[in-house]
């Protein structure tokens, strides 16, 4: 069977992928870690990762129309 520790965690080979990012992104990522875990309730919990989903959603849309652009294809 392949392995598909890589499409669990695409980044396990890196150390610290933070060191990639820029600073204003490292930022956000603390911010949001944070506040995941300052959560002592559930409910506290299920509504930062529906804001996370909906910024990851919202940040597909945005690449899914800035590559259709660039190449001039129509969005899918």
């Amino acid at each position: 069977m392949p392995d598909r520790s890589f499409i669990a965690n695409p980044f396990r080979h890196c150390s610290a992928v933070q060191d990639f990012l820029p600073l204003s992104r490292q930022f956000a990522i603390e911010a949001h870690s944070r506040a995941i875990d300052s959560c002592t309730e559930l409910e506290d919990l299920r509504k930062v990762a529906k804001s996370l989903l909906n910024a990851w959603q919202l940040q597909v849309m945005f690449s899914e129309m800035y590559g259709a652009q660039a190449l001039g294809i129509k969005r899918p």
